[in-house]
């Protein structure tokens, strides 16, 4: 291609007329592509019935709600206490001692016409000789 500075009018008018052929060629791919996409995607948007709700737009999620008190049971006042810890080591059969609160839940036992509130602790205890921590399973 010649230098456009250069360049005679009539040739000038020559390129510009190339151009606008290659412009409406694109013109027309752009169109038959346009056409295939939505063709491939399934047509015109279909008509939604009237009972169907829009979709909510998606909420940021942010901190916590912090509440004025937890959303639990209170923890009632036990009648008993039934402590379940290991005697033994399974490993090595060493008598186990002390040992400190794993966990524990209550059950509640409703005995009419009174209720009757048990607590189950479940001990954890360590092994000096298998260097091994054990625990009773919940009954």
């Amino acid at each position: 291609m010649e230098n456009l500075r250069t360049a005679s009018r009539d040739e000038l008018i020559e390129i510009i007329a190339a151009q606008q052929g290659q412009i409406e060629s694109l013109r027309a791919q752009v169109t038959a592509l346009e056409e295939e996409v939505r063709r491939l995607r399934g047509g015109e948007a279909k008509e939604v019935p009237a009972w169907v709700k829009p979709n909510r737009p998606k909420e940021e999620k942010g901190e916590r709600k912090h509440r004025a008190q937890a959303c639990v049971r209170w923890r009632e006042e036990p009648e008993e206490i039934h402590t379940h810890a290991m005697e033994r080591c399974p490993d090595c059969g060493r008598r186990l001692r002390g040992g400190w609160k794993h966990g524990s839940h209550q059950v509640i036992e409703i005995v009419l016409p009174r209720v009757r509130v048990v607590e189950h602790r479940a001990m954890a205890r360590w092994c000096g000789v298998c260097r091994k921590r054990s625990k009773q399973p919940r009954p």
